[in-house]
């Protein structure tokens, strides 16, 4: 798949030279990777320009070619930022783009590194209905995945939208896969009139905003401390599975 890309336009390579402000290429280079994730897991590849990135990671916009040939490595960069991997040093710049089918396969491997969750696993491999205690140790692994991941996961929200290969891996390996483990979860013993599915979907937005979106959140900013979040969440998580199984 071709996705459409802003011009490409010659620059030199910046190589190791120091800017004004004394910061050097490898430190640009991680600023305008983490300016492209921030413009494209908000707005999208497609609405996103060079300009946009350029702006954030303050450079202007000719400096930026000196680090990403076009917008397609923008992408590239995005998503190297976003699952943690290292970025080309300076005798790599400016970075060229990623195929597709290359992202898509550096994403299927982080993506099982993210939906991996050993004790939802373990939960739904005994016969025996899952407890409190069970609920609780599956909040907590959810909101400690969901919260170190949150970079990935934005960016693989958002490109879902744009990407079919994204979104078939993000359905079946990534979000639909931990859809379909709650479900399952639930299935074991739902309370009677229970929508599984509404209740599986529920608990995952239960557990979204506080492991996640708060740090985007521009409304409100809690004033509570990471622990205090954390529980609060989990205990929430628990309530609300709990009542759809009914389990005291």
């Amino acid at each position: 798949m071709d996705l459409p890309t802003d011009d490409t336009s010659p620059a030199p390579s910046p190589g190791r030279r120091r800017s004004k402000g004394g910061d050097t290429p490898e430190e640009r280079l991680a600023r305008v990777a983490a300016a492209a994730h921030w413009c494209i897991s908000r707005f999208g590849f497609r609405r996103t320009q060079m300009a946009d990135v350029a702006k954030k990671a303050g450079l202007s916009a000719a400096a930026l070619y000196s680090y990403a040939a076009n917008k397609d490595a923008l992408l590239t960069l995005a998503a190297l930022h976003a699952m943690g991997h290292p970025l080309p040093g300076a005798d790599a710049l400016p970075v060229a783009p990623w195929s597709i089918a290359k992202l898509r396969d550096m994403a299927e491997a982080d993506v099982a590194r993210i939906a991996h969750w050993p004790v939802i696993a373990r939960v739904l491999k005994r016969r025996a209905r899952p407890t409190r205690a069970d609920l609780q140790a599956i909040a907590e692994e959810m909101y400690d995945l969901q919260s170190a991941n949150r970079d990935g996961i934005w960016l693989m929200d958002r490109l879902s939208l744009e990407i079919p290969e994204i979104d078939r891996l993000w359905a079946t390996k990534g979000h639909g896969a931990t859809l379909k483990q709650l479900i399952a979860l639930i299935s074991k013993a739902p309370a009677p009139g229970i929508a599984v599915d509404v209740a599986a979907r529920n608990a995952i937005e239960i557990m979204a905003w506080p492991s996640m979106h708060r740090h985007r959140d521009l409304w409100l900013r809690p004033d509570a401390d990471e622990a205090t979040i954390r529980k609060t969440a989990t205990a929430q998580f628990v309530g609300a599975v709990a009542a759809a199984m009914s389990i005291d």
